[in-house]
């Protein structure tokens, strides 16, 4: 390829180094750019840290505290159960002794004990027990500490027992009155006697008498004694002024 002179425009000669007719100095060709040249990286190398261990992403001793917590929250939930599980208990039984007591108190059971002589047929003589059956008693046998058997009528042929309850005999009475009303469907058979005693009843069709004085509860058989109530009625009122 043909050079020209920059400053006249003359051809020139290939190796000239000015021109022939001017003589200006000839430029030569610019160097071309050098490219730098960059030497293959294996990509085994590209994924490798500059130093050091790898770093993991999850900080130190996180999974120790999450079991931790994990565990924290399960002691916490049985503490909590637990708790429940004894206030349902302490609870429970407190309505339970309050029903206990309050049962017992319906049934007559903080009635006081008696304290006096548990003598069955010193609580009524033979005398008061002839007035009131209008024949004479010929004999009185007592047998143990709860009852008292009155013998009357021609040559003592006739009996009247009669049977103490010393202890428990409020509560006794009520059980036998709910009893009988259980018994007659819910029907309130036992006719109240008012006066005698703190309550007294003839039970149904007259077949005996019930009373009550304090926590001692008296009984009589009438079908046994085949007596009239009014008999035993004034029988009752005179065993309860001894009690």
């Amino acid at each position: 390829m043909a050079a020209f002179c920059v400053s006249c425009g003359k051809p020139l000669a290939d190796g000239t180094h000015f021109c022939s007719n001017c003589g200006a100095a000839v430029q030569g060709p610019p160097a071309p750019a050098s490219t730098p040249v960059s030497s293959p990286v294996s990509s085994e190398w590209q994924n490798v840290p500059a130093s050091g261990p790898p770093v993991s992403s999850t900080p130190v001793g996180g999974g120790s505290n999450t079991a931790l917590k994990v565990i924290f929250a399960i002691l916490g939930v049985i503490v909590f159960v637990g708790l429940v599980g004894l206030g349902s208990c302490v609870y429970l039984g407190y309505r339970v002794k309050q029903r206990a007591s309050q049962f017992s108190h319906e049934m007559g059971g903080d009635t006081p004990a008696y304290t006096g002589k548990r003598e069955p047929c010193a609580m009524l003589t033979t005398a008061e027990a002839g007035k009131a059956l209008g024949q004479t008693v010929t004999s009185v046998a007592q047998i143990g500490i709860t009852t008292c058997e009155y013998h009357y009528g021609a040559g003592g042929a006739e009996t009247l027992p009669i049977q103490y309850t010393w202890q428990g005999g409020a509560m006794t009475l009520k059980v036998a009155h709910a009893a009988m009303k259980q018994v007659s469907a819910g029907m309130d058979t036992f006719q109240e006697l008012p006066g005698i005693g703190d309550e007294a009843y003839l039970e149904p069709m007259g077949s005996g008498l019930l009373m009550r004085k304090g926590d001692v509860m008296v009984h009589m058989d009438m079908r046994v004694a085949k007596i009239s109530p009014d008999a035993a009625k004034n029988m009752a009122a005179k065993i309860a002024g001894r009690l």
